[in-house]
């Protein structure tokens, strides 16, 4: 059995006599680690977004020195998610064992090291291998944030503080398109990898001194009443039983296709289809990714107000995520057959505004419905399967441009998987509130843990 009435009545007396305090200092942390954390994540996200959109910017350069096909070029520029997205299975549960501290520690430096290493590589075959490597020691990032947000920052705070580092990811893109433009125009390609990989590797020794959280394995199993010994690790196949598990997989497999799509081909396609200039590309280009963060914000801020005004989480959580993915396609579309460039970027901004909104309630989810020692194995399920619409973007894309000579279709099936994603995430997912998915096996001291913490909270 797993209660323990003597056990109850102790701990109900430590309670009252306020060591409750010692206790719950335990478990939230202090405001300044909540800063710092915040703002190493956020910085995480726009450094490797800026090296994921620079490959986006030398594209067409590359496609002209190298002989490089449309279609080629699309598994290029897909080149780091197919090891980001295979190590998915296997790096949450990685997380959850050894926290985030060193394995985006490792991660880290093997996204920088490959990133300065690119220009060594100058055809197809070289690059595709390059961008493997840069994806590996990607994988890390998105279970270590919601494990690091969820162990910080209770429901109601939540969803501002996933929305805020998740901003960063757009910052990295508006940043990382205009100055790669200018470095490209002065100083060439190989320059804008080196610049760029130069910077990441700087901010792993600042992830590596600064962020508060060092815990490493059995240490921080322990202080969550994790012992190794006393609770089985989370497995995938218990998760993929729940359809919840699959709405917010399916989501965010639209939702990533859209996203990865502006990231990757963008520049691309204001360079080949609306005929712009280098340098105008990269102010062009980044005005999607500067309304994406406005996006991203802005739809945090909701989901929390929503939230404190006595809205369930779920209907906060599905109005916000099939409002605002339904407005990007209809945007995404529209730009499809724009007449005027500027009007087709400014639908283009539009929709990344409108599809970033849905960001902090949509990676929000698997923390809401997954206990807090799954939270980063339920993420990589999440970001798996989102990460396979992700990958197939810039694939799809080459292959429609390379068939048809124009961006067209390429906008419209983009726009199509939003709207998927929209369905998943709002008829497939259940009612948050009842957590659906399952907590780890009831043994001895468990139910006194979760009673405890939830009088705590």
């Amino acid at each position: 059995m797993c209660r323990r009435q003597g056990c109850e009545e102790a701990i109900a007396r430590v309670w009252h006599s306020g060591m409750h305090r010692g206790f719950s200092s335990m478990i939230h942390q202090p405001r300044t680690n909540k800063a710092v954390t915040l703002s190493l994540l956020w910085s995480a996200q726009m450094v490797t977004y800026m090296i994921r959109i620079a490959l986006g910017i030398v594209a067409p350069i590359l496609m002209t020195a190298y002989h490089i096909t449309p279609k080629s070029m699309g598994y290029i520029l897909s080149g780091w998610n197919w090891s980001y997205t295979g190590a998915l299975p296997i790096i949450g549960p990685i997380v959850d064992r050894f926290g985030p501290w060193i394995v985006m520690s490792i991660g880290s430096v093997l996204w920088g090291l490959s990133t300065i290493a690119l220009p060594v590589a100058v055809a197809a075959a070289p690059l595709f291998l390059m961008r493997l490597v840069f994806g590996l020691g990607h994988s890390p990032m998105i279970p270590a944030n919601a494990g690091a947000v969820s162990r910080v920052f209770e429901v109601k705070e939540r969803t501002r503080a996933v929305a805020f580092t998740f901003s960063g990811n757009q910052v990295g893109l508006a940043l990382g398109a205009t100055i790669a433009s200018y470095i490209l125009h002065k100083l060439g390609w190989q320059s804008v990898f080196y610049c760029i990989g130069g910077v990441s590797l700087l901010w792993t020794l600042a992830w590596v001194f600064f962020f508060p959280d060092k815990r490493i394995g059995t240490r921080l199993a322990q202080a969550h009443g994790q012992g190794q010994a006393n609770e089985t690790s989370p497995t995938w196949a218990s998760l993929l039983q729940k359809r919840s598990t699959w709405g917010i997989a399916l989501g965010q497999c639209g939702y990533l296709y859209v996203n990865y799509f502006l990231s990757s081909w963008l520049p691309g396609y204001l360079v080949l289809e609306r005929k712009m200039t280098i340098l105008k590309t990269g102010v062009a280009a980044a005005l999607p990714f500067w309304g994406g963060m406005l996006g991203t914000l802005g739809g945090g801020w909701l989901g929390d107000f929503l939230i404190q005004r006595g809205v369930t989480t779920t209907v906060s959580r599905k109005v916000i995520i099939g409002v605002a993915m339904t407005l990007s396609m209809v945007t995404l579309i529209s730009a499809a057959y724009a007449a005027n460039v500027w009007m087709a970027v400014t639908l283009l901004t539009l929709c990344s505004t409108f599809l970033r909104m849905a960001t902090g309630s949509v990676n929000s989810l698997p923390i809401d419905l997954a206990p807090r020692s799954r939270v980063s194995s339920l993420t990589s399920i999440q970001s798996f399967f989102g990460n396979v619409g992700g990958l197939l973007a810039p694939i799809v894309t080459g292959y429609i441009v390379d068939a048809t000579g124009s961006f067209v279709f390429a906008l419209v099936t983009a726009g199509a998987m939003s709207l998927f994603g929209a369905m998943c995430y709002v008829f497939l997912v259940g009612n948050v509130e009842n957590r659906q998915l399952p907590e780890p096996p009831c043994l001895p001291g468990s139910h006194l843990r979760k009673r405890f913490n939830h009088r705590v909270r």
